[in-house]
C-alpha cells in the first residue's frame, strides 16, 4: 500500500529540479536563526538554501490552508443559513396548521355550549390577559378559576 502511494504521489524529485539564484536581504536576527537551525540539524547538515526553501514551503502550506479555511467557513455558514431558513418555513407551516385546528376546536366548543359572541369576547379578553401576565406559561389550577 505504501509503495502505491509513493509511486502516485508528487515528490520533489518528480518536479523540475532547475533552481534559480535570487538575492535575498535578511536581517541579522533571521540569519542567526538560520545558523541556529544549521547547528541543531547535525545529522543532515542543511544549507541556508534548504532552510529557506523549507520555510517557504511551510509558509505556502500555511497560507493555502488559511484560504481553504476561509472558503470552508463561508460554505458552512451558507449551509447553516439554508438549514435555518428551511426549518423556520417548516415551523411556520406547522403553526398555521395548529392555528386552523385550534380555531376549529374553539368554534365547536362555542357551538356545543351555545356561547354568545359577547361571552366569547369576554373569555377571549381574559385569556389574552392571562397569557400576557404569565408570558405564555399556563397553570392548570389558575385556568379552573
Amino acid at each position: 500500500m505504501n509503495e502505491v502511494l509513493k509511486k502516485n504521489s508528487i515528490t520533489k524529485s518528480t518536479l523540475p529540479s532547475k533552481k534559480y539564484q535570487v538575492t535575498v536581504s535578511l536581517p541579522t536576527l533571521t540569519l542567526n536563526k538560520i545558523k541556529s537551525l544549521q547547528a541543531i540539524e547535525t545529522q543532515n547538515t542543511l544549507s541556508r538554501n534548504q532552510i529557506i526553501e523549507a520555510a517557504v514551503d511551510f509558509y505556502y502550506g500555511y497560507m493555502t490552508s488559511e484560504l481553504n479555511q476561509d472558503y470552508l467557513c463561508s460554505i458552512i455558514g451558507q449551509k447553516i443559513d439554508g438549514m435555518i431558513n428551511s426549518l423556520s418555513d417548516r415551523v411556520a407551516h406547522l403553526q398555521f396548521k395548529e392555528a386552523v385546528e385550534i380555531n376549529l376546536l374553539t368554534r365547536l366548543i362555542a357551538m356545543h355550549f351555545d356561547i354568545s359572541k359577547n361571552e366569547y369576547e369576554k373569555m377571549r379578553h381574559t385569556a389574552v390577559n392571562d397569557v400576557k401576565a404569565t408570558k405564555g406559561i399556563i397553570n392548570i389550577y389558575d385556568a379552573q378559576k
